[in-house]
C-alpha cells in the first residue's frame, strides 16, 4: 500500500477507557471509596458489599451501573421500604465519596487533549467518533469530566442503565434530580451525534464499529476502510475487531493497568467484567497484531502528519 494511501484519513475512531484516560485507576479508587462509605454507614463489612456488588453488576451487565448502592441486598435489608432514608442516608453520601475519590483520577493521559486538537487542525472535516462499551450516559459523563466531549463529533455507546424501583414501596429508588437527568437523556450540551447501540453490539463483536463505518459510508470497500483509524487499548478486543473489519488499528499499549489495581478491581467486579474492561498488563503474544503500537497517545501525531 502506498505511503500516501496509508496516511489518508477519512474517519478517526477512538475507544475511551484506558485509551484516553486510566479507567482502572479511576474506577478502583472511586469505587473503593464508595464501598468504604457505605460500610461505615451500614456497618456491613466491605468484603460482603464487594461480593454483593459483583452480583448486581452481573445482573445489569455493566460494572458502571450507577445505581448500585440502592440495589445492594444488605442496603435493601438495612432500609427496607424507607426509600427516602436510603437515598439521603447512604446513597447520596456514597455518591459523593465516589465523585470525590474519582476527581483526581479523571484526567486524560498525557498529551491526549493536545493531540486530538492537533489532529483535528491537520485534518479539518474528518469526523471524530468515540466508540465505547460503556452505557451512553456514563460514557458522555466521563468525556465531559475529562474535558474531551467537545472534541468528538459523535459518541456511540451501549443502552443507558435501568432505573431501579421498589415493588413494595411502589416508587423508583433514585433522587428526583438525578432521575430527571437520566430521563431527559442528559447530553451535557453535546451538539454531535449520539448513537445508542444494542447490548449485543459490545466488543469484541464487530457490529458496533461496523455501524460506525456504515454511518459514514466507509463500509463499501477495503480501500475505504483503510482510511479509518481505530485506536484502542485491548489487543484482543479492539485490535482484533479492527483487523476483522480491515481498518487501520493503533494499539494504545500504554493503557495496560497496574497489576495491583487489577487485583483490587477483581474484588468487586465479576471476572468477565475485569477482562472486558482492562487489557492484560503485559504484551499478549497471541493477540492480533496492530498496524501501529502507541507507547503514548501523542505518537498519533507522527502517524497522521
Amino acid at each position: 500500500m502506498s505511503k500516501r494511501t496509508e496516511k489518508a484519513l477519512a474517519l478517526f475512531v477512538s475507544d475511551i477507557d484506558n485509551t484516553l484516560f486510566d479507567w482502572v485507576s479511576y474506577y478502583v479508587h472511586a469505587f473503593s471509596a464508595l464501598l468504604s462509605r457505605v460500610a461505615s454507614i451500614t456497618s456491613v463489612p466491605e468484603a460482603q458489599l464487594a461480593e454483593e456488588a459483583k452480583q448486581v453488576f452481573s445482573t445489569h451487565g455493566s460494572i458502571e451501573y450507577p445505581f448500585l448502592i440502592q440495589e445492594l441486598p444488605s442496603v435493601v435489608a438495612h432500609y427496607g421500604d424507607a426509600i427516602d432514608a436510603m437515598l439521603n442516608g447512604v446513597v447520596e453520601p456514597g455518591r459523593h465519596a465516589f465523585n470525590a475519590a474519582a476527581d483526581p483520577h479523571l484526567k486524560p493521559y498525557r498529551g491526549v487533549p493536545e493531540t486530538l486538537r492537533a489532529i483535528r487542525a491537520r485534518h479539518p472535516g474528518v469526523p471524530f467518533v468515540a466508540l465505547t462499551d460503556a452505557p451512553r450516559y456514563v460514557a458522555m459523563w466521563k468525556l465531559n469530566k475529562l474535558g474531551l466531549l467537545e472534541v468528538f463529533d459523535a459518541v456511540y455507546g451501549l443502552p443507558d442503565p435501568r432505573i431501579p424501583t421498589s415493588a413494595t414501596a411502589g416508587r423508583v429508588k433514585v433522587d428526583p434530580e438525578i432521575l430527571f437527568k437520566h430521563l431527559q437523556q442528559n447530553d451535557f450540551g453535546f451538539k454531535g451525534k449520539i448513537r445508542i447501540l444494542p447490548d449485543d453490539y459490545e466488543k469484541p463483536g464487530t457490529k458496533g464499529l461496523k455501524t460506525v463505518l456504515m454511518d459514514y459510508d466507509l463500509d463499501e470497500n477495503p480501500a475505504a476502510r483503510r482510511s479509518v483509524l481505530w485506536v484502542g487499548d485491548n489487543q484482543r478486543k479492539d485490535v482484533g475487531l479492527g483487523r476483522r473489519l480491515g481498518v487501520r488499528t493503533a494499539w494504545a499499549s500504554y493503557g495496560a493497568p497496574a497489576p495491583e489495581l487489577l487485583l483490587k478491581l477483581a474484588t468487586f467486579s465479576p471476572a468477565q467484567n475485569v477482562h472486558k474492561n482492562a487489557a492484560l498488563p503485559e504484551h499478549d503474544a497471541e493477540a492480533p497484531h496492530p498496524d501501529h503500537v502507541l507507547a503514548s497517545f501523542d505518537q498519533l501525531l507522527e502517524l497522521l502528519k
